[in-house]
């Protein structure tokens, strides 16, 4: 039966692709799909979960995202403490659409992102990340990765950033969704401040949005962004299978690394469940002793006996 099955949804998807028809609504198209291939509906009803997830993601882009931004959503999941099982499924619902509706290849090849655990993340050293900063010409996109990096901002909440976020009395980003909801509040980096405050005064512009795409209302995308980090990660000359989640994940090991405390880091991460640090605390094996002030040094001197 689940022979028969898989033929049909080959003659299905093949019809479509014979048709002309142009496959926009993924979910429905997944839908057809699934219930033709047998599948059970607790399991249609995950797969499609998913995929709307991942439209709500990317858009009208979401069917032709490259192999490097499927795995920085996966690890965003990682990041937001999603469990086991529902990483796995998000990447057997992905692999399913490109491959049966898409009539792609398998754009996750190789073993998962998720195999018995969560593995560690992977980090640039400092010096690598500002070499990458250094190829990268246009501003826009200059920032972007920077805050990403210097903030600890996932990408979606990079793109999605509102103009007005940015707190620079309190050196403050109140980071948001796609919504526009709070998320948070993170730190601006001094060394970031002046050249964002820049950005933001000389734009002509009327968008909302901190970093604006093509269209007046929408916001620049997460490909575009990773095409960027891609093109000063090759011009950099450094030679690793990195996704832009790494310079995420650099913020936290190198926070740690100075001596900030876990759970301010995990705060400013936006990271929900504590064992979610972990991961960040055994890459940090350099780790400095807490830095901590106390309050008696912001106005007392010290004082030679």
């Amino acid at each position: 039966m689940q022979i028969i099955g898989k033929y049909i949804v080959m003659y299905i998807a093949n019809s479509f692709k014979e048709e002309g028809v142009i496959m926009t609504d993924y979910i429905e198209q997944t839908r057809k799909l699934l219930r033709t291939a047998g599948r059970s509906p607790k399991t249609a009803n995950s797969y499609l979960s998913h995929i709307r997830r991942l439209e709500n993601t990317y858009g009208d882009e979401c069917g032709s995202l490259e192999e490097s931004t499927l795995r920085e959503y996966l690890e965003g999941l990682v990041d937001e403490g999603k469990s086991l099982s529902y990483i796995n499924q998000a990447q057997s619902a992905i692999r399913f659409m490109y491959k049966h509706v898409l009539q792609k290849d398998n754009p996750l090849p190789g073993p998962g992102l998720i195999s018995k655990k969560i593995p560690l993340h992977g980090i640039f050293n400092r010096d690598e990340i500002k070499n990458i900063f250094a190829n990268v010409h246009e501003l826009k996109y200059r920032l972007a990765l920077m805050l990403i990096y210097s903030s600890g901002l996932r990408v979606g909440e990079a793109t999605h950033l509102l103009r007005n976020a940015v707190d620079f009395e309190n050196m403050v980003i109140h980071v948001n969704d796609m919504d526009g909801e709070h998320l948070r509040d993170t730190i601006l980096a001094n060394s970031i401040a002046d050249i964002l405050e820049y950005f933001i005064e000389t734009r002509t512009d009327d968008s909302p949005w901190m970093f604006p795409g093509r269209g007046k209302t929408s916001c620049i995308s997460p490909r575009t962004i990773q095409r960027s980090f891609a093109e000063a990660m090759l011009a950099a000359g450094i030679d690793k299978r990195a996704t832009l989640g790494w310079l995420r994940h650099s913020f936290a090991v190198h926070m740690l690394e100075d001596g900030t405390d876990r759970k301010l880091v995990r705060n400013l991460l936006g990271i929900s469940t504590p064992s979610m640090i972990t991961p960040y605390m055994k890459l940090a094996e350099k780790r400095s002793a807490l830095r901590v002030t106390s309050p008696a040094d912001r106005f007392l001197t010290r004082k030679k006996h």
